[in-house]
This record gives structure tokens, sequence and C-alpha cells, in this order.
């Protein structure tokens, strides 16, 4: 715990970074890749999305995966480490990060398995509207980081 309380800064920026490169590549993904789904030939689709979940899945795994394990650090500090102004964003970061993980295991990953022998308009938009709760899910935890970063800045301009 004491590593992580020398840490807290380069700790909740790496966050903070690691949250807003994921919501930006959300935002890119429904609002611009997701929908040009329905425009892929029929006999180049199956492979589209294969080379879609490898090249996606490989982009994200590192900033998703550090938005993780430095938001489990934020909710430690704010929990044991007596940084209770942490507490509120990080607990709806938590939150909002839970619901990221639902939908992406329970509905974006299904669709996307569906979706590999071809494209289906009814799968797609289930898709879409599964992916649009998980970006703005996203984009909440995108929130809650800068609000780490404003709270944590504010208590040191405290001191």
């Amino acid at each position: 715990m004491e590593a992580l309380q020398r840490n807290l800064r380069p700790l909740i920026v790496v966050h903070a970074a690691a949250s807003m490169f994921m919501v930006g590549l959300i935002w890119t993904i429904h609002y611009v890749h997701y929908p040009l789904f329905a425009y892929v030939g029929e006999s180049t689709y199956a492979s589209f999305q294969a080379v879609h979940v490898e090249r996606i899945g490989r982009l994200l795994f590192v900033p998703w995966l550090t938005e993780g394990f430095t938001l489990i650090g934020i909710l430690a500090l704010a929990f044991l480490g007596g940084h209770k102004t942490l507490r509120v964003p990080a607990v709806i970061n938590g939150s909002a990060m839970a619901i990221v993980l639902v939908i992406s295991g329970f509905w974006s990953a299904p669709a996307h398995a569906k979706l590999a022998d071809g494209f289906d308009k009814s799968v797609h938009d289930q898709l879409m509207t599964a992916n649009l709760i998980r970006t703005l899910a996203w984009t909440v935890c995108g929130a809650c980081a800068i609000w780490i970063v404003l709270s944590t800045w504010a208590a040191d301009r405290a001191e």
C-alpha cells in the first residue's frame, strides 16, 4: 500500500491516459467502424470480421488492462489509503467499467462470433445497441478519470 501511496500521481495519470485512449477508441468504433460493417461485401465479410476482431483486440489489450489495474490501485487508495476524495469517482468508475465488461462479455463478443460467419443485420443492430451502452459507460469511465485527476490536484493545492 505504501508503494501505491508514493505513486498516486503517476498512477492516476496513467489511469487517465489509458481511460481517455479507450474512450476515444470506443467512440471511433461506435461512430465510424461498426456502422461500416453494413457496407462490406458479402464475399469478403467473414475475413473482414476476423481481421477486425484480431486488430481491435491487439489495439485495446494493453490500454484496457492498464485502465483496469490502475483503477484497482485507485480503489485501494481510496478505501484503504485514506484518499477519501477519490471514493465517489473511483466507485462510479468501477461501476461503469463493470458495465463495460458485462456488455463486452455477454453481448459484444457473442455478436462478433455470430458475425464471423457473415453479416446479419439483426445481429449487427444488436451489436450497435449494446455498443452504444458500452460507449456511454466508457465515457463515464473517462469522465471519472478526469474527476480523479482534478480531485487529486485540488487536494494537492489545498495542502
